[in-house]
């Protein structure tokens, strides 16, 4: 049997908005209790409920205790089903046709046993995201995903645009998409009360240069763990797999050229022009670094595309790879050169 008395908080939705206040009593199957009702509208209301509980459904019918002025009140009928987390969520209607949902947390009494029966804790998960090239329906398709499993959350967008940071409504920026052209900063939150007064969140951020990342809170770590996989798991097939490589790991070709400077300069005679052909290679070697990290983005987001075009899809890989042909070609040159001046 489920444990009920309690005292509860929360929201109510549909043709009435405002707070609520529950404190209910239990007897076996048996329910009695206090409804307050905060009207966002219509100020204080009060009711005296009395229900039943049955296969996990918990029916409440509660009669105003007393008259508001300048208000109508009729008798509620109350529809609830309590939630892994311990909120309880339903429907509500009275007899006077007006109706909607509503969701509550619990207050608990004793402290102790709440403490004791569901630790406090929280769990983060952060996952690092590579080079991406995100196009107006792949932002739509991002925002519907993040809202998935949230009730009562809504996602909130923070762009750049002109040099300030904008932060609306995800619904408004879509709607205002129209006007923009190309971001270079995007975030998308998404939150919402879990128990013990503790929000369970959704953040993605991607950055035009530095680390995109992907970061989910919530006191349950296999829902932390399985949303923040699965927003990734959207996003991976958009990545830009070279230029992710190169940014995460420095590129492989880096490491060629050292080594083979290694290797063949012994075959550079004097000091001297082992000396600058050393300094040559460090030089090229950052370069290589300079442009990855600087001229090559590592997020672009086109609002006025859906689908990109051939070029928009290869030239970060392309001027990658001619950035570093163009780096060894240098390095093979400039060692002929000073081979061939012993």
């Amino acid at each position: 049997m489920l444990k009920l008395a309690n005292r509860w908080a929360g929201k109510i939705y549909g043709t009435n908005t405002g707070n609520v206040f529950l404190e209910l009593n239990q007897d076996e199957s048996t329910l009695s209790g206090t409804l307050k009702i905060m009207d966002d509208i219509f100020g204080v209301s009060e009711y005296s409920c009395n229900g039943t509980i049955s296969e996990g459904e918990i029916t409440l019918c509660c009669e105003p205790s007393a008259m508001v002025e300048g208000m109508e009140l009729g008798e509620v009928t109350i529809l609830a089903f309590i939630k892994q987390d311990g909120r309880l969520t339903g429907d509500w209607s009275s007899e006077i046709g007006t109706a909607g949902t509503f969701n509550i947390f619990p207050h608990n009494l004793d402290d102790k046993q709440s403490k004791s029966d569901i630790p406090e804790q929280i769990f983060n998960k952060t996952i690092s995201i590579g080079s991406l090239r995100l196009f107006k329906e792949d932002i739509i398709n991002l925002i519907s995903f993040m809202k998935k499993d949230f009730v009562e959350g809504r996602v909130i967008v923070t762009y750049s645009q002109r040099g300030s940071e904008l932060t609306k409504f995800a619904d408004d920026f879509l709607n205002d998409s129209d006007e923009l052209n190309e971001l270079n900063y995007f975030k998308a939150v998404v939150q919402e009360p879990e128990a013990h007064g503790i929000n369970r969140v959704a953040v993605v951020e991607l950055f035009v240069s530095g680390i995109s990342e992907i970061r989910v809170s919530g006191i349950n770590e296999s829902w932390v763990l399985g949303k923040a996989e699965s927003i990734y798991q959207t996003l991976k097939p958009k990545q830009n797999h070279f230029v992710t490589t190169y940014k995460k790991y420095g590129l492989n070709l880096n490491g060629i050229i050292f080594f083979s400077m290694l290797v063949v300069i012994p075959e550079i005679v004097t000091i001297e022009n082992r000396a600058i052909f050393v300094l040559v290679v460090f030089l090229l070697l950052n370069i290589l670094l300079f442009v990855h990290a600087k001229i090559i983005p590592n997020t672009l987001i086109y609002m006025q595309e859906n689908k990109p075009n051939f070029f928009q899809r290869v030239w970060p890989t392309l001027v990658s790879w001619l950035v570093a042909a163009s780096s060894s070609v240098a390095a093979a040159y400039i060692f002929m050169v000073l081979k061939g001046g012993n």
